[in-house]
């Protein structure tokens, strides 16, 4: 399962648009992958595009060989940066079932590129355990409030591994981001109907 993950993950980042929308400093676009497996959301994954500016200083923190590339010993610093950059909600993601909040889930397959100036991440987070898609709800915020998150236009959502003749369709509620909205201000929550 992981390693046919990070290939789909790897193929997530080529359909990412440009970032020409991109207005606010701090601005993460976001798209996310259901991966599911007889019926239940084993992971999720998710693909992060930065804007120009913290794009920039992506690049100069992390790519010590200046090679305009992000090579493996320079991934787990990026990592580790982006896990303390959103303490509090484990890379910006928060998973409930019903009114009971999931433990933080396993990440994996982390990877990040350049592509005209743009740097995107892509990795992976494994459920404890399986879950039926229609009693989670995934969050994604920033407990600082100081990123905005905000959904790629197009396919916002990806979901792989449905059965033959299953449906599943995702809801994604979205609130502007807003220096004064606070931490109950989810920027994206993503919510599943699936069927078969």
């Amino acid at each position: 399962m992981i390693r046919s993950t990070v290939l789909t993950l790897a193929g997530l980042i080529g359909l990412l648009p440009g970032l020409a929308s991109a207005h606010p400093e701090d601005e993460i676009l976001i798209r996310l992958l259901v991966g599911m497996e007889s019926g239940k959301v084993t992971h999720i994954g998710e693909s992060w595009t930065f804007d120009p500016t913290v794009s920039d200083w992506l690049i100069q923190s992390f790519d010590k060989n200046g090679d305009g590339a992000f090579t493996g010993d320079e991934l787990a610093p990026l990592q580790d940066a982006a896990k303390q950059n959103s303490e509090g909600s484990f890379f910006y993601t928060r998973f409930w079932k019903g009114t009971q909040q999931l433990p933080d889930p396993q990440i994996y397959g982390f990877q990040a590129t350049v592509k005209d100036g743009a740097v995107t991440m892509a990795f992976a987070l494994a459920l404890a355990q399986p879950e039926d898609p229609n009693d989670l709800r995934i969050e994604m915020y920033d407990p600082e409030n100081l990123t905005g998150l905000v959904p790629v236009k197009s396919d916002p959502v990806v979901i792989r591994g449905l059965a033959d003749g299953a449906t599943c369709v995702p809801n994604v509620s979205f609130n502007q981001p807003d220096v004064h909205g606070g931490p109950d201000n989810i920027p994206i929550a993503l919510t599943l109907a699936c069927k078969g």
